[in-house]
């Protein structure tokens, strides 16, 4: 069944590239995309027939994965815990980038093997998926997980970006605070390095809607991002911290010319971005 067809029947109905989280519409997985249905408009039996469709299509393509039991809770409405109560964290992962003979589940059954006591993993769309990872001492660093990305895309001829979620206790709420990592993963996949978590994040994730309302910090904006490698320079710098080297690595060109930028920059703009305050300030004026 095409997009045109459903929507003759939920003319409400529409798709998205990425995840809308929005508890008033029903979602799944659909070519690549995500369709959406108003639940308002919906009976229970119109409901339970789309779970039945959908999940009949999407365990199809991801190989049944997705029959699981953190997916039935994570992604619908399931409220049944999916596991004992512990701690576990949700690492997401999406290949922005990959060949046609690109193989799912042996990109999966690779990345598993990178952790220990993984719970599940799998793939939401062609293009998107979760990895369940329980609390353990020897929890995998952002650092192991770039290397760990870096070393799958090597071998796949892939482009792979990942957040790495917080540990948290498997309650009923779990799931609400998965959705708010999903919505920071998505809001932030092309703001930030390739491997992130929250504290990398929060500072222009929470503080955006602020900024926006603040004539100065809009006029600063308008100053810093006239110029795209003047924009690209101020986030190399606050995503290295600072750090000259690792922001000129970042940017693929020599620590002498990254120098002679920053130094032009504070000739032009009056901030040096090796002052940490004058960083952050130049930062936020970029969001």
């Amino acid at each position: 069944m095409n997009f045109n067809q459903i929507q003759s029947i939920y003319p409400s109905a529409f798709l998205t590239e990425d995840l809308k989280n929005d508890y008033t519409y029903l979602t799944f997985p659909y070519q690549n995309q995500w369709i959406h249905f108003d639940k308002k408009q919906l009976t229970a039996s119109e409901t339970k027939l789309l779970y039945l469709i959908f999940n009949k299509d999407t365990s199809v393509k991801n190989l049944g994965i997705p029959q699981s039991r953190w997916y039935r809770y994570l992604l619908e409405d399931n409220p049944s815990l999916p596991a004992e109560e512990g701690i576990y964290r949700v690492v997401q992962f999406k290949i922005q980038k990959k060949d046609t003979l690109f193989d799912k589940k042996l990109w999966l059954n690779s990345f598993k093997s990178f952790f220990k006591d993984v719970q599940e993993v799998f793939f939401i769309n062609d293009h998107y998926g979760l990895l369940i990872h329980p609390y353990s001492n020897s929890s995998e660093t952002q650092d192991e997980m770039i290397g760990v990305l870096q070393t799958l895309d090597d071998d796949f001829s892939t482009k792979t970006s990942s957040y790495i979620g917080q540990y948290w206790s498997l309650t009923l709420d779990f799931k609400r605070i998965f959705k708010e990592e999903q919505t920071i993963f998505f809001n932030q996949l092309q703001k930030s390095k390739q491997v992130f978590s929250l504290s990398d994040v929060a500072l222009s994730y929470y503080a955006s809607e602020a900024l926006s309302s603040s004539p100065i910090i809009q006029q600063l904006k308008k100053k810093l991002t006239s110029n795209p490698e003047i924009k690209e320079l101020v986030i190399a710098v606050w995503l290295n911290q600072g750090n000259i080297s690792l922001a000129a690595k970042y940017l693929y060109i020599h620590r002498n010319t990254l120098q002679y930028r920053v130094d032009r920059f504070f000739e032009e703009f009056g901030f040096s971005l090796k002052n940490r305050n004058d960083l952050l300030l130049c930062y936020l004026s970029t969001l």
